[in-house]
């Protein structure tokens, strides 16, 4: 069997499909399976805090400082079209993580006492300080 080279102008059409495509898919993500072996879609843990937007982690003891102001974590139908509404926006307090910068991380209040470390998704990797914070050298 011969190989077919690639045509040209395939690269370019490639990519735009991927710009395209990528945005979709933003905010859901697959969590598990259910009995009969479908996959459960479940939206990404989202805070806009200001004019950014922070992504989720699962570190939720984070040494908290100072409340910064009213935050925003949008609404999310995971499932459309299952007869449910879905989530509604929750209002929340973003809170100062002591020695990082409010541009690169808060923290967000889940419970009394336990507050969800949120990361700006602008940041790429970690800086230091997060890094000492979340465990990761």
């Amino acid at each position: 069997m011969k190989a077919t080279p690639p045509r040209a102008g395939q690269g370019p059409a490639r990519a735009l499909l991927a710009a395209v495509l990528l945005p979709l898919s933003v905010g859901c993500t697959v969590v598990s399976t259910d009995g009969g072996g479908r996959a459960e879609a479940s939206c990404a843990y989202v805070v806009e805090y200001g004019d950014r937007r922070y992504l989720g982690r699962a570190e939720t003891d984070v040494p908290v400082g100072e409340p910064l102001g009213s935050a925003t974590r949008p609404g999310c139908d995971d499932t459309p079209g299952d007869g449910d509404e879905g989530e509604g926006p929750a209002l929340m307090t973003a809170f100062a993580v002591r020695g990082v910068d409010p541009a690169v991380a808060v923290a967000v209040a889940e419970d009394p006492g336990e507050y969800r470390l949120v990361v700006a998704e602008s940041v790429k990797e970690l800086p230091p300080e997060l890094r000492k914070i979340t465990g990761r050298s």
